[in-house]
């Protein structure tokens, strides 16, 4: 997915179709030699150099419109102005000549792979063109010369062209595409003697402007040319790039070529969605259909906006970011392929369905980012969540105890009580305090190597199982987790790892080895002050944290992961790992709850969880009775599992004067002011003040973050002053990434997983929208 800004027209052009050719649905394999260009026709002599060269041979299929790119199709700026091209398939290309209009003259060529160049040196202006074309008649009505059109095109292979003729009172047909006179003239004799009198040659120059394309397999040059697979079905490729439909090398400037990539709207997609949200990264089928049907709005909303540079729309980020074949993925096929042809329109018209990555929990209005533009009455700023139905409460009849200051003791004791490894009796802050006593210290570990599905091994230590050294070194060899020691750590580990203030008390090599090893596997943590206390004696209580820990280290298999997808009638409900299929499991009344928020767990009488959430369960005699909701910092938006959610950025006065030089300067930059904010809390206008008297550069929209280089407009400033007052750095907190308008492609994904479908998730971000099939 990209989390560039969309470009976004207020007023968008009036789209214009593009007139695009397929290769004819025909199959054929590639001949041995390159086929006989139709510049020189059958029985004369070929002027160009390397006509001369090719024998006859069977030729290509004619264009035909729709065979490759079926309607609704477009044209994609793929390489846009560059200095060379290479294309290809796996069976081999057909080249076909275009006119000036990018219309097919008949003239065509297959080879293994195609390579095009401008003509000209960028130094260079661009030089008239002279073509020559073959005049077969002029007459009184449209369907008489199509009717000999149609003759033509049966006698010598071409697409003749039928216009008006300059007295507007005629019709004229006229047929090739030629660079030689003797080439249009040898065409004129093979006319007639087809029975077709009367035909001369014309010459047309053609304006000056672009230059022309050269192949570089042949050098012929072309005014511009479609490329297809030489086998209908195969593959092409641009620069090592694979591609749906076809493509057309134009000339561009510089003098540079442009390869633009006519395809259907619905495989265009299929190149798109995998890269505005991707499937493996946000695997929510509801989430990808819509976004498959605001790109499938979007393309058709602003189809033509860069016909000025000869295609439809770009193919990154300013537009919707597309890469062929090459990124096609099966979920987001599915998506495509299950939404075909629905739009979301606003009052009979298509929507300018804008999107961003990640919207910091609220969308913001159109009109406050981008300066300027039309109201859109669609594109109104909403809160990014989940919605209420999603949540669920569960509540338990237990009460929370207090275990002091031991932080998350209470949650390891009905962890282990619900683990079977403590009896219930220990669920209580009077049965934890003091020491452990040897038989409890035994009992317990056995019971939680039984927990964990082990086998168990000999420890090795004989008694004296409350001296904490030892314990260290009986739950190792417990858990047979020696074996763990000898091969996972490193010679260096232990004396890295036991830095301690005590280290000399470790008293055996075995027990240096046991304290390091459950050091590096998280079970063991040193006390504040930097010591183990290996002589001392092992409280309960720590004990009990030691135990819980390596419960969850060694994966008891008891202790459940899984995403919650609901809670009621006394049920829980959720997928477990690897699992599609939804499992319910009844809760226990007194069942122990827990929140684990970010690593630190807490008891509590009642859990909210939204659908989706990752919770672990304890189920014993068939009920859940023990449940942790894992909750984030982060709140409820439904994007808060986008990396870019929340960030900071440090910024020095001289920094921002460099950063926003392309807006307006000032001498020294004093400080930065907010004039005002959008309904979603963005920065929609930003003063950047100078030391001087009423200096200011001030920076609206878009604009904001643009001169920053923030990653979003929603954001707070902390200032660093030193000693005199004056700001040292400038600290941007914010959230999200994006321009922050329309739909946010990260809380799609969190509406869908809470159980929205994609119907609901696009009225969400589109105000008011409806969704109506376009074909």
């Amino acid at each position: 997915m990209s989390g560039l800004v969309r470009r976004h027209n207020g007023a968008a052009l009036a789209a214009a179709v593009m007139v695009a050719f397929a290769l004819a649905a025909s199959c054929r394999t590639m001949p041995a030699k390159p086929a006989t260009s139709a510049s020189a026709p059958a029985g004369t002599a070929a002027s160009a150099p390397v006509a001369a060269r090719q024998q006859a041979v069977v030729m290509p299929p004619a264009l035909d419109p729709g065979a490759l790119a079926p309607e609704p199709r477009l044209g994609v700026g793929i390489l846009p102005e560059v200095a060379r091209v290479s294309l290809g398939a796996d069976s081999g290309v057909v080249v076909h000549a275009l006119d000036a209009e990018r219309r097919p003259s008949g003239r065509r060529v297959a080879l293994p792979r195609a390579t095009f160049l401008p003509t000209l040196p960028s130094t260079e202006a661009p030089a008239p063109v002279h073509r020559f074309l073959v005049q077969v008649g002029r007459f009184a009505a449209e369907q008489g010369a199509r009717a000999v059109a149609s003759r033509v095109q049966e006698t010598v292979h071409l697409v003749p062209k039928v216009e008006p003729a300059p007295d507007k009172a005629t019709w004229t047909v006229r047929v090739g595409d030629l660079s030689q006179r003797e080439d249009a003239q040898a065409l004129a004799g093979r006319l007639s003697r087809a029975g077709l009198p009367g035909a001369f040659v014309v010459e047309e120059q053609i304006a000056a402007g672009r230059g022309r394309l050269r192949l570089l397999e042949t050098g012929e040059e072309f005014v511009g040319a479609a490329i297809v697979p030489a086998v209908m079905g195969d593959t092409l490729w641009a620069d090592a790039t694979p591609y749906r439909g076809y493509f057309e090398v134009l000339p561009a400037d510089g003098p540079t070529v442009t390869v633009v990539n006519v395809v259907n709207l619905e495989d265009y997609l299929r190149g798109v969605v995998p890269n505005e949200l991707s499937p493996s990264a946000f695997p929510e089928i509801e989430a990808l259909k819509a976004q498959a049907v605001a790109a499938r709005t979007y393309a058709l909303r602003n189809k033509g906006e860069y016909l000025f540079k000869g295609y439809d729309l770009c193919a990154t980020a300013a537009c919707q970011v597309y890469r062929g074949r090459s990124t096609e993925h099966p979920l987001t096929d599915q998506a495509v392929a299950e939404t075909r042809g629905l739009v979301a329109n606003f009052r009979g018209a298509s929507i300018n369905a804008l999107y961003t990555s990640t919207c910091g929990g609220h969308t913001e209005d159109g009109e406050n980012v981008f300066e300027g533009d039309k109201v859109e009455p669609y594109l109104r700023g909403v809160v990014c969540a989940p919605e209420r139905t999603a949540w669920a409460a569960i509540k338990t009849t237990s009460t929370p105890k207090s275990f002091g200051d031991e932080e998350g003791l209470s949650r390891d004791a009905a962890l282990l009580v619900a683990l079977g490894v403590l009896e219930p009796k220990m669920y209580n802050p009077a049965a934890l305090a003091g020491t452990a006593t040897d038989a409890e210290l035994s009992a317990w570990t056995q019971r939680l190597v039984v927990a964990l599905h082990r086998k168990g091994c000999p420890s090795g230590v004989d008694g004296a199982l409350g001296r904490r050294g030892n314990f260290f070194r009986y739950l190792v060899g417990s858990l047979c987790w020696q074996e763990r020691a000898e091969r996972l750590l490193s010679p260096g580990d232990p004396e890295y790892l036991l830095r301690l203030e005590d280290q000399a008390d470790l008293g055996s090599e075995g027990e240096r080895t046991a304290a390091a090893l459950l050091i590096e596997e998280g079970v063991l943590s040193p006390f504040p002050d930097n010591t183990l206390r290996p002589s001392a004696a092992l409280k309960r209580a720590h004990a009990v944290r030691l135990l819980a820990r390596a419960a969850e280290k060694g994966g008891a298999p008891g202790f459940v992961a899984a995403e919650f997808h609901g809670a009621a009638s006394g049920l829980l409900t959720v997928v477990e790992g690897g699992s599609e299929a939804e499992r319910a499991y009844p809760l226990d009344t007194a069942v122990r709850l827990f929140r684990d928020l970010e690593g630190v767990r807490a008891g509590a009488s009642e859990l909210s969880l939204a659908v989706g959430d990752q919770v672990r369960y304890v189920i014993d005699d068939g009920k859940v009775v023990f449940l942790e909701g894992q909750q984030s910092r982060k709140g409820v938006s439904a994007d808060r599992d986008s990396r870019y959610y929340r960030w900071e950025v440090r910024m020095t006065p001289a920094e921002v004067g460099k950063a926003i030089v392309r807006y307006g300067s000032v001498a020294t930059v004093k400080d930065l002011v907010p004039r005002r904010v959008g309904v979603s809390g963005r920065v929609v206008e930003l003063a950047v003040l100078g030391g001087r008297d009423r200096e200011e550069v001030v920076l609206k929209g878009l604009k904001v973050r643009w001169g920053l280089g923030l990653r979003e407009n929603l954001f707070v400033i902390d200032r660093e002053t030193d000693a005199k007052g004056a700001v040292e750095r400038f600290v941007f907190t914010g959230k999200g990434w994006g321009h922050g308008v329309g739909l946010c492609q990260v809380g799609a994904f969190g509406m869908a997983r809470a159980g929205s479908a994609f119907e609901d998730i696009l009225k969400h971000y589109y105000t008011g929208i409806t969704l109506q099939t376009a074909y």
